[in-house]
């Protein structure tokens, strides 16, 4: 796929993205149908099942994309808390679509995200040459648990901080060692790496 494509692809998505995020301000959450966002968005069935393959793969995938741009981007073209507050601030301009997402939904929701929190922090420590032992494992694990939970608290509290402080909350839990290295990032990712990502929507 050509980056003009891969732009046109990104963009049906987001269009979707915001057709759902029309639909929840207007209907209760459990009751929402795919139908619904398809007669909100002006497409057929067909092009949303070629986009997502659910309704939460739809909320799936803008969280892969808000990742993608700030916090998969820690160690690598950002330090920690910009990294964090990065993504936080993207995924707060759907507030409503999230804030019941997270409240709907059980913790599962939140685990392919954490798994590829995860994978991409070792794949920074791979870069930079680093063994992950067993101790650096847990670690990883932690962080990427701690940072999901507190941004899910965040949503349903109504967003009681301001992105800044929590994305410095979350840096402050960083293990000094693996603070060091992720707070200084190197050189930019291959926009060809952060493409790829963009379009591929993980399945739930």
């Amino acid at each position: 796929m050509d980056s003009k494509d891969c732009l046109s692809h990104i963009q049906q998505r987001r269009q979707i993205l915001r057709a759902m995020a029309a639909v929840t301000a207007r209907k209760p959450f459990a009751s929402i149908t795919v139908q619904d966002i398809c007669d909100e968005c002006g497409i057929s069935r067909f092009t949303f099942y070629r986009n997502f393959s659910s309704i939460k793969d739809v909320a799936y995938w803008y969280q892969l994309y808000c990742a993608t741009l700030g916090l998969y981007q820690i160690g690598r073209t950002l330090g920690i808390a910009e990294g964090h507050a990065t993504s936080i601030r993207l995924l707060s301009e759907l507030f409503p679509v999230y804030s019941n997402f997270f409240r709907n939904w059980d913790y599962d929701f939140s685990l392919p995200a954490i798994t590829t929190h995860i994978e991409e922090m070792r794949a920074v420590l791979a870069e930079r040459e680093v063994t992950v032992d067993a101790t650096a494992e847990y670690q990883l694990d932690g962080i990427a648990r701690m940072a999901h939970h507190m941004i899910e608290r965040w949503f349903n509290s109504g967003m009681d901080i301001p992105v800044e402080q929590l994305a410095d909350i979350i840096a402050s839990q960083y293990p000094e060692d693996l603070r060091q290295i992720f707070d200084t990032p190197p050189t930019p990712r291959d926009p060809s790496q952060v493409a790829s990502m963009l379009i591929g929507a993980a399945p739930c």
